[in-house]
């Protein structure tokens, strides 16, 4: 996710100094240990994904955040992008594809708080980072092969293209709001669409075609009338959705309101 300061966004699964994998499952909004790697073979900097963007393997780009100091798990940096280690990866099967490796830095971070460009981290430093990635594939099987490192501009690239890439693979929220006469319901909804316009850039409301619904509540019959919110995103957020399901719930007073969450492709 880019902000309008030049930074982008990122979602950290693995941080330093961590001796375990972890993967983050957008269905579920968790993220899950997938491997906990040999004695002595830590991440040498906080691991993660830039949210709303795609790779050849079909995840989010993946970003190594470089600092002083480590972060956890599920933790969000501002970052300032510095350059991209091209590289190919070849799987046991033999299939081969590329696999970049965004480098970042913290905004916020004094240590590197005037770096812009990867070759400012140091041959050193560079190479390290290299040969963990290295070392990483191969115990998994795998072969990493570092093509080329690059500065900034080539990583901004291959962040445009991975945006364009996660456009075609959306999911779509559908909010039902049951319409009611009461000054809260318009108040609630004007809050509901500028909070979903200002977090994921859009989103849709069907004010003219209401949803009626029915169902049985201990043998009499109920109806009501919905209007349909809706939000695409390239990214599942399960506890925002969550918390903004309780929070419509108590502002209309309504014992329960649904929020359908929908895989889709877009042309």
């Amino acid at each position: 996710m880019k902000k309008q300061n030049g930074l982008f966004r990122a979602i950290i699964e693995s941080p330093k100094g961590s001796s375990q994998k972890f993967d983050f499952e957008p269905e579920q909004g968790i993220f899950l240990l997938s491997k906990i790697m040999p004695a002595g073979l830590v991440f040498p900097f906080d691991f993660g994904f830039l949210p709303g963007t795609l790779g050849e393997d079909g995840d989010p780009l993946d970003i190594m955040v470089v600092s002083e100091s480590g972060t956890f798990t599920g933790c969000a940096l501002d970052c300032r992008i510095i350059g991209v280690l091209r590289a190919t990866q070849r799987e046991r099967n033999g299939e081969e594809m590329e696999n970049d490796r965004i480098i970042a830095v913290p905004e916020i971070s004094d240590l590197y708080k005037s770096t812009r460009a990867i070759a400012e981290l140091g041959r050193e430093l560079i190479l390290e980072i290299e040969n963990f990635f290295v070392g990483y594939n191969r115990l998994a099987g795998k072969e990493f092969k570092i093509k080329q490192v690059a500065g900034p501009a080539a990583a901004l690239r291959i962040i445009k293209n991975g945006k364009s890439k996660s456009n075609k693979n959306d999911f779509l929220v559908q909010i039902f709001l049951p319409i009611s006469e009461k000054p809260e319901f318009g108040c609630t909804l004007e809050r509901l669409q500028d909070t979903l316009t200002k977090k994921f850039g859009g989103t849709s409301i069907y004010p003219h075609n209401p949803v009626k619904g029915i169902w049985k509540d201990g043998g009499r019959a109920e109806f009501d009338q919905s209007i349909i919110v809706e939000t695409m995103l390239c990214c599942l957020d399960l506890s925002f959705w969550s918390a903004l399901k309780t929070d419509l719930e108590k502002a209309l007073d309504q014992k329960e309101i649904l929020v359908r969450t929908l895989k889709i492709s877009t042309l």
